[in-house]
């Protein structure tokens, strides 16, 4: 499925999209369910780079086709978006029996740090449940749904099911193996070169680059290798321009096996919320401010596999491997990823054509173009 977006425009807002796993549906041009279906998936949008390990499930209620209340789930241990949803009409006060909730992802039916959501729909005499897509969480899968049934609640599921499914299809991959979600991001010319070796080399324009920061918002770490720490210096900071809620933690990672990378390197400068960590497989010496993950050895290096686990016992649920070629090369090889997002610019850079070995099953999702390139997702 091939889905081009505007041949100029590369927006705020398409860039977010882009980076989200979209484009997502459009309310406006949809009517009944999957207009407040859309809505739905706009509030989970609220919630990316937040709420992990947990999805950002989005929900709304609405009667007589009124938008009573909406809701996201932004942090693991608050409230879930059904219940934030049920707030937020109550503070308007709206009376939400007799509505129709509109939910991402099956509400939940089990107790964990917070209570049940399919109990509070209940209890708050919503007369019907609409569903997206049914959570594959063994705690839930389908539970939620039987509840709601068994208790007279009227059950639709499926509605923008593909979408919602794509939407939640990190959470989806962190249950099932456990490991997060890896999109890979390079920049290459029209030679499909990164540019002459040893050498930093601006292949999109800063305004693009600036856009390029919504996967890094999307994310909860970022992963580079040694060479790309080394020669282009980076702070690998998340700068996107939008303000973000103090429990946001985005792990800067350098995967540097043998202490390489030097102590007044700028992606060891300590920032609020961006801790910096150094993966490691011997015992070099310690960098102030800078934790060290020792990972047993890989084929290039430390056990990609093995960093993946330990990021996901810190809670990362979406991991952005940014370069180098190397390192994109070597998390594909393993089949560790699961987009890739291509910036390719009009004009050749020089330096070595990059070989990277794309899964055959992987193709073209979208594309948004700009003056001079273009951004592909990969999947």
């Amino acid at each position: 499925m091939v889905c081009l977006m505007s041949d100029l425009d590369l927006t705020p807002e398409v860039a977010w999209a882009l980076a989200t796993g979209g484009p997502w549906p459009d309310p406006a041009g949809l009517a009944g369910d999957a207009h407040f279906m859309a809505l739905a998936l706009q509030e989970g949008l609220k919630g990316v780079g937040l709420s992990s390990p947990n999805p950002p499930v989005g929900c709304v209620l609405v009667r007589e086709g009124r938008v009573l209340g909406c809701g996201v789930h932004t942090r693991a241990g608050d409230p879930h978006g059904e219940i934030m949803a049920l707030r937020d009409a109550e503070a308007r006060g709206e009376a939400v029996r007799g509505a129709t909730a509109y939910v991402t992802l099956e509400p939940c039916c089990h107790q964990g740090r917070t209570p049940p959501c399919s109990q509070a729909l209940i209890q708050a005499g919503v007369a019907r449940v609409v569903v997206g897509v049914r959570d594959p969480n063994p705690r839930v899968d389908g539970g939620g749904l039987a509840i709601l049934r068994a208790h007279g609640i009227a059950v639709d599921e499926g509605v923008l099911g593909e979408a919602c499914a794509r939407f939640h299809a990190p959470f989806f991959k962190l249950i099932r193996t456990g490991l997060p979600w890896v999109t890979l991001k390079l920049a290459l010319g029209s030679d499909g070169a990164l540019g002459p070796a040893g050498q930093s080399t601006q292949i999109t324009p800063p305004d693009i680059q600036r856009l390029a920061h919504a996967l890094r918002r999307a994310s909860e770490a970022i992963v580079v290798g040694r060479h790309t720490a080394e020669v282009d210096d980076p702070q690998l900071t998340d700068r996107w321009p939008a303000p973000t809620a103090p429990h946001r933690i985005f792990h800067r990672v350098v995967m540097d096996h043998a202490g390489q990378v030097p102590a007044q390197a700028r992606v060891w400068w300590p920032i609020a919320g961006q801790p910096a960590l150094r993966a490691i497989t011997g015992d070099p010496e310690p960098l102030k401010g800078v934790e060290d993950l020792r990972l047993p050895p890989g084929p290039q290096g430390c056990s990609l596999r093995h960093l993946l686990h330990e990021l996901a016992a810190r809670g990362v649920g979406r991991v952005l491997v940014e370069g180098g070629g190397t390192l994109l090369q070597a998390f594909l090889s393993q089949g560790l990823g699961d987009e890739f997002h291509r910036f390719q610019s009009d004009q050749p850079v020089g330096g070595t054509p990059l070989i990277l070995g794309l899964p055959p099953t992987w193709h073209l999702h979208t594309r948004a173009q700009w003056p001079g390139g273009r951004w592909d997702v990969l999947r």
